[in-house]
């Protein structure tokens, strides 16, 4: 069974090459998912069984830190883990599950079946009056990692790497952690072929409410009048929508096919800067404007980091200009990062190898 996360679509789409090697190599995976993530991966593998595991997704607060929503929320969370965790033991019992890949599923674990947590984020960036609790946060969470067999981080281990000082920490949780390289849906898929430039930008938008709307409303106002094609993807993938006015055309979703097309298409991206979404653009090798989510300091690292190394320009929401943006990422040439799996398969066999 393999299971991502709730927040968004990053942990559903970076979880499909796994998915796509488990079936080469002969196993039979079954998507544990719920919300958004697994309307994603049943549209992806409409032949897939499929299981629906409800997860937690926080609603971020419109003005503030993630962290403080957080904390209050970690009750609730705490609770819908644990029922996460007593599901998960009656699919193994009656759905006769043999393993159990997690994307940041800290609660998919159990003793009876090799389980594997996978993330990118060891280290719990915990901001303003919240950063004194950052070693007692990853104590907590350590807590949960060490309840697992083994520990897939996506990402080099050396450099360069995209992660920095997310995953690359001093003590790893695990014994069994291994580095399989970054993950991305389009690694093998690019199109050889010299593809015309015709669409000015593409925005990719997803993550938590408000806080997706808030940014697609800023990005249609000043879209609309300036004069180039845009395409918005909605990260919607439930939905079925598409409108257009002036040359700013919104749709809900794109399947992975037609998002490759209009990636490659594109002569600027503007996303989040997501760490899925990170993979999928050097993989790509693509040019992005990065927009962090407001109050993730994840997001937030991540932007600064590559911007600070002269590869992606970034800017926060709330002092978004797109005229300056696209002026100011010229400066800014991407990144270009191969993964031949060769790591990710390694540990697959060894898992089914386990199972077997």
């Amino acid at each position: 069974m393999v299971c991502p996360m709730d927040w968004g679509l990053g942990h559903a789409t970076r979880i499909v090459p796994i998915i796509e090697l488990l079936q080469k190599m002969g196993a039979e995976p079954v998507l544990g998912a719920d919300n958004k993530p697994l309307a994603f991966l049943r549209q992806r593998f409409p032949d897939l069984d499929w299981i629906r595991i409800p997860g937690f997704e926080p609603e971020y607060q419109k003005k503030g830190s993630l962290s403080v929503k957080m904390a209050a929320s970690i009750p609730k969370m705490m609770k819908e883990a644990a029922r996460a965790h007593e599901l998960l033991e009656k699919l193994i019992a009656n759905r006769h599950i043999d393993a159990v890949i997690s994307d940041n599923r800290y609660e998919l674990w159990s003793g009876r079946v090799p389980t594997v947590f996978m993330t990118h984020q060891l280290n719990i960036l915990l901001t303003g009056i919240f950063s004194s609790g950052r070693p007692v946060v990853r104590k907590m969470i350590n807590n949960f990692i060490i309840k697992h067999d083994e520990l897939w981080i996506p990402d080099f281990k050396g450099e360069p790497n995209l992660s920095g000082k997310l995953s690359h920490v001093l003590k790893m949780p695990l014994e069994n952690n291994f580095f399989i390289g970054p993950l991305s849906r389009f690694e093998g898929k690019i199109s050889k072929e010299t593809t015309k430039k015709d669409i000015d930008v593409l925005c990719l938008l997803s993550g938590p409410e408000p806080q997706r709307t808030i940014f697609e409303n800023i990005l249609i106002k000043q879209l609309m009048y300036s004069g180039l094609k845009t395409i918005i993807l909605s990260g919607k993938p439930d939905a079925a929508e598409k409108k257009a006015q002036h040359l700013v055309e919104v749709r809900s979703h794109a399947e992975d096919k037609e998002m490759l097309s209009l990636l490659q298409s594109a002569k600027t991206v503007i996303c989040r800067s997501g760490y899925s979404s990170i993979m999928d653009l050097v993989t790509l090798g693509k040019k992005a404007i990065f927009v962090p989510t407001p109050g993730q300091p994840e997001q937030e690292y991540l932007a600064k980091k590559f911007k600070s190394e002269g590869i992606y320009y970034s800017c926060n929401q709330k002092e978004f200009s797109l005229e300056k943006a696209l002026k100011a990422s010229e400066k800014y040439n991407g990144w270009h990062l191969t993964n031949d799996y060769g790591l990710l398969k390694k540990r697959i066999k060894a898992l089914l190898e386990k199972i077997s």
